[in-house]
């Protein structure tokens, strides 16, 4: 807008007047403004006003576009939710319409105790919590490094198998004992990833349902003394790989599948527990171990072993001894008089023969069950006599031709089952003891 020049008051100094004059009134003079400069200046002003209403105007359009805008979103968003809703149930969504990173990132930050019960929501919940992507995610959370107070040992056996991969690989040296708290209710492979556990002490996972074979890489677990695989349904070979698992105290696998000849254990010096009853073995009964000597207990019933080597001798604290149920067709080793701290001697159903001459070495010997097997030769009855801890004898289903009297009196036996030609005394034992209630169980099986 051009600037306004107002015509200003002009005063004449004495030295303007040559005469000398005094001033009056006529001598001021006023300059009013043209009629041209007030027109153009109210031009310039209406110009401004309609520059500031036309850009009203156009903010005004701006904004009622934005506000349709936001109201075709508002609509578009009803719509979505209108979409996801169940026409039969009402409150309830399609879950499987979810994206899937959503789903991932929701869930990851449940605790793992909690999230697997979402699974049954729908189809595309149960795919994305199987994932390893998920299981990464998850095992970032506050409730799973603190997982060991929370029962992680308890429950890994149980979960997804990428997510054990992944919480094995993530707790590999945290991991101090493997359990369960619960029965699967279905067959599952022993998992393969239970061989980055390598700080794992002890495996506890009886009766789980577990199937396939024990995985070669188990030698990993350097650090394991216990393990129990037992009541199970594992098949397969032993893995020779065992022998490199130098810390293993006891080893229970009873009630499996597993067959093949037992490895030799030369390598484990802290054993003193196996239980491997209830498999198809077959072979030699194991007595290769580390240090023979540390072995008390050594369970190998039900199986198909066919021969007892002579170095079972050198198991000389054995405590329990069961063999029972094997198809040995050989004379029994002398060895086994020696093993003089024995306790239990379970040999029944093994086809061994020759005689039980030896026996009264077995001072400690609270049960002896040879029944049904092809001993011969005389009863040793006076040894067996001298057996004063004895409380259980099974000798029923043998050969046995005469000998002495088998003398009781004072004897601290509670259960006797034997043949009828073998004479006993007090005669209230043919009367009352002579396995009225083991004959079914034993004698004749």
């Amino acid at each position: 807008m051009e600037q306004v020049h107002w015509p200003q008051r002009t005063e004449q100094t004495s030295g303007s007047n040559a005469q000398g004059a005094a001033p009056d009134a006529s001598s001021e003079t006023i300059f009013m403004p043209s009629r041209n400069s007030n027109a153009t200046a109210f031009s310039i002003i209406l110009g401004a006003l309609d520059n500031i209403q036309a850009t009203m105007a156009a903010m005004q359009s701006t904004m009622q576009k934005e506000v349709a805008d936001i109201k075709e979103t508002q609509r578009h968003l009803l719509n979505e939710v209108r979409g996801l809703q169940n026409d039969k149930k009402k409150f309830y969504t399609r879950l499987e319409d979810i994206p899937v990173e959503v789903i991932v990132q929701i869930f990851a930050w449940i605790p793992l105790q909690t999230v697997f019960r979402y699974r049954r929501l729908s189809k595309t919940i149960n795919q994305c919590l199987l994932t390893t992507e998920f299981a990464m995610l998850n095992v970032q959370t506050a409730d799973f490094l603190n997982g060991l107070e929370n029962g992680m040992n308890l429950t890994w056996i149980h979960l997804p198998e990428r997510y054990q991969s992944v919480v094995a690989s993530a707790m590999s040296e945290q991991l101090k004992k493997v359990g369960s708290n619960f029965k699967n209710n279905e067959m599952k492979p022993l998992p393969q990833s239970i061989t980055r556990l390598t700080a794992v002490e002890e495996i506890d996972l009886l009766t789980c349902k577990l199937t396939g074979s024990i995985p070669d890489g188990i030698s990993a677990l350097q650090n394991l003394r216990a393990l129990d695989l037992s009541h199970n349904s594992l098949t397969g070979t032993l893995p020779s790989s065992f022998n490199l698992l130098v810390a293993l105290e006891s080893l229970d696998l009873s009630n499996n599948q597993l067959s093949g000849d037992f490895p030799a254990l030369p390598n484990l010096n802290a054993l003193h527990t196996i239980i491997i009853d209830g498999n198809c073995f077959t072979g030699p009964i194991p007595t290769v171990f580390g240090r023979p000597h540390m072995l008390l207990y050594l369970c190998a019933s039900r199986n198909l072993f066919s021969f007892i080597p002579a170095a079972i001798g050198k198991l000389t604290n054995l405590v329990e001894l069961n063999i029972g149920e094997n198809s040995f067709a050989h004379e029994i080793p002398a060895g086994i008089w020696n093993l003089t701290n024995l306790t239990f001697l379970f040999m029944s159903n093994c086809q061994l023969s020759g005689s039980l001459a030896g026996v009264g070495n077995l001072l400690q010997l609270e049960w002896l069950d040879a029944s049904n097997n092809r001993f011969s030769g005389e009863l040793p009855s006076c040894e067996i006599r001298s057996l004063e801890n004895l409380r259980d004898l099974h000798l029923i289903g043998n050969q046995f031709l005469g000998g002495e009297i088998l003398d009781l009196t004072g004897s601290n036996l509670e259960i006797m089952c034997v043949d009828p030609d073998i004479q006993v005394t007090p005669e209230v034992w043919q009367e009352e003891y002579l396995c009225h209630s083991r004959r079914e169980v034993i004698g004749d099986s």
